[in-house]
C-alpha cells in the first residue's frame, strides 16, 4: 500500500515542471494549441499501457514484467527529459518569450511578475493571496466531482434503473473517454483560434455543454443507448476540455515563476476533493435515490458556472487595472 501510495506521489509530481517549461517557452497567443497536444499523452498512455502490459505478459509468461517494462520506459523517459528540457530562455541568454514572439497579454503578464522575490513572498503574494487562483481551484474542484461521479457510478445507475445489461452500461464509459480525447485535445486550440487566448470564456463553453448533457441524461436512458452514448461522449468532452483550460488559466493568472506552485496546489486540493467525493455521493443516492444524484450534479455544475463567471469578471478587472499600470510606466520612462 505504502509503494502504490509513493508510485502516485511520483506520477504527480511530474505535470507542475512541465506546466511551469510551457509557461516559459510557449507565449500565451499559441500556448493553449501546445497544451492540448502535450495534454494527450495521458489517453496515449492510458491505451498503451494495457496493451504493453499484457503484451509482456503473454510473451514472457511472467506478470512481474508488466510492472518492470513500463518502469524501464518510465526511467528512459526522465533520461530525456533531463537531456532535453531547458530552464527558462533567460537562463541561455534568449528574451523572453513575450518578447519574442511579440505577445502582448504575455509581455503583460510578465510585467506583473515581480522580480527579485524569494520562493516563499511568491508563493505567500501569487497563490495564497491570489483569489483567481482559489477562485479556479473551487472551479476544477467542481469538475473532479462530476467526473468522480460520472466515472464510479454509470454501471450501476444504468443496471438498476434503466434495467441495460452490464456490457451495454459499461460500454458508456468508453464514450466518455473518447469525448474526452477530443475535448482535450481541441479545447486549447478552440480557446487560441476563437477566444484570443481566453481561458474562462473557453472554459464556460465547455461546461454549459457539460450541463446541458448532464440534465439530459435522465430522458434518454429508457428510450435511446445512441443519444445517452453521444451525451456521455459530450460530458466527456465538457470535462476533460474544462480540466485542461483551468490549468491553463491557472498558470496565466499566477506569478510566472509560480506556474508549477500553483498547478501544484490545484491538483492537490482537486485530488483530495475528488477522492472525498465518492462517500457523500453514496450517502444522497440511499437518502435521496438516484434523483438526488443528479440533483447533486446540477448543483455541482452551477457552482462551476458561476465560478467561471466571477472569474472572468475579476480577470477582466485585473487586465484593465494591468494594462493601465503598464501603460504609465511606458509614458513615465
Amino acid at each position: 500500500m505504502m509503494v502504490y501510495a509513493l508510485t502516485a506521489i511520483l506520477q504527480g509530481s511530474g505535470f507542475p515542471p512541465i506546466a511551469k517549461a510551457m509557461s516559459y517557452w510557449y507565449s500565451k497567443k499559441e500556448r493553449g494549441m501546445w497544451y492540448s497536444f502535450w495534454n494527450m499523452s495521458h489517453n496515449v498512455g492510458g491505451a498503451l499501457a494495457p496493451i504493453i502490459a499484457s503484451g509482456v505478459i503473454a510473451s514472457t509468461g511472467n506478470w512481474r514484467m508488466a510492472f518492470y517494462v513500463p518502469a524501464v520506459i518510465a526511467i528512459a523517459m526522465g533520461v530525456g527529459a533531463i537531456i532535453f528540457m531547458r530552464d527558462r530562455p533567460s537562463k541561455y541568454g534568449l528574451p523572453s518569450v513575450g518578447e519574442w514572439k511579440q505577445d502582448a497579454l504575455e509581455k503583460q503578464q510578465e510585467a506583473q511578475s515581480e522580480s527579485g522575490l524569494t520562493g516563499k513572498e511568491i508563493f505567500i503574494k501569487y497563490i495564497l493571496k491570489n483569489p483567481l487562483i482559489w477562485l479556479a481551484v473551487g472551479g476544477d474542484l467542481c469538475i473532479y466531482m462530476v467526473r468522480t461521479i460520472i466515472t464510479d457510478w454509470p454501471a450501476v445507475y444504468y443496471t438498476q434503473v434503466a434495467h441495460w445489461d452490464l456490457v451495454t452500461a459499461s460500454s458508456l464509459s468508453a464514450w466518455f473517454e473518447v469525448g474526452g480525447i477530443v475535448g482535450g485535445l481541441s479545447a486549447g486550440f478552440i480557446s487560441d483560434l476563437f477566444f484570443k487566448s481566453n481561458r474562462w470564456t473557453s472554459c464556460l463553453l465547455f461546461s454549459l455543454m457539460l450541463t446541458a448533457s448532464v440534465a439530459l441524461l435522465p430522458f434518454f436512458q429508457h428510450s435511446s443507448y445512441l443519444i445517452s452514448a453521444m451525451l456521455f461522449a459530450l460530458i466527456g468532452a465538457g470535462i476533460y476540455g474544462s480540466q485542461l483550460l483551468f490549468s491553463l488559466g491557472i498558470i496565466e493568472s499566477t506569478h510566472k515563476d509560480a506556474a508549477g506552485s500553483a498547478t501544484g496546489v490545484k491538483g492537490l486540493v482537486t485530488y483530495i476533493g475528488a477522492a472525498s467525493a465518492g462517500l457523500p455521493v453514496a450517502l444522497v443516492q440511499q437518502s435521496f435515490s438516484w434523483g438526488g444524484v443528479f440533483v447533486l450534479m446540477m448543483l455541482v455544475n452551477v457552482l462551476l458556472i458561476i465560478s467561471l463567471l466571477w472569474l472572468q469578471g475579476a480577470s477582466r478587472r485585473k487586465s484593465r487595472v494591468s494594462y493601465q499600470g503598464v501603460s504609465q510606466s511606458q509614458v513615465l520612462s
